[in-house]
């Protein structure tokens, strides 16, 4: 008996899909690398090792969860919802922390730029804790082993 190959497509969703778990993982682990970052750079004066390692690691985790972004989502037809405006926002969220971690020594452009991506973060991890819980609903109303 031969198993039968599952379609092109859905073999591409679920890349997509696991790609989307791994961007979401690599979001969260970024929040806390951007936190140290920024309080080691503003409490050194902005000229320890250490800072200049976090950055780095920002910088690069950064791109990757843009580019697993755009690689899930991609450039989306532009509407009037609010699941476009979260990929858009969060394209324009990843310029912002490319342009804020890489004017370290630009002040007081860093700051602002800090700032407005400390802000912009804040905005984006509440619409992302929306789509996490509509994630989870559906993920339990898919499965009839977490019926109660």
């Amino acid at each position: 008996m031969t198993a039968v190959a599952p379609h092109p497509s859905v073999v591409a969703l679920r890349r997509r899909q696991r790609a989307g778990s791994i961007n979401r993982r690599v979001g969260w682990v970024l929040l806390p690398v951007m936190v140290a970052a920024t309080a080691v750079h503003y409490l050194s004066g902005g000229g320890s090792t250490l800072a200049g390692v976090l950055v780095a690691l920002v910088v690069g985790l950064n791109t990757t969860h843009l580019g697993l972004s755009v690689y899930v989502f991609g450039l989306v037809r532009p509407r009037r919802t609010l699941k476009v405006f979260h990929i858009y926002f969060g394209y324009a969220l990843g310029v912002v922390i490319w342009a804020s971690q890489t004017n370290l020594d630009n002040e007081p452009l860093h700051t602002y730029l800090t700032v407005l991506m400390f802000a912009g973060i804040a905005v984006h991890l509440l619409l992302a804790t929306r789509y996490a819980a509509r994630r989870r609903v559906a993920q339990h109303a898919a499965s009839p082993y977490f019926r109660g």
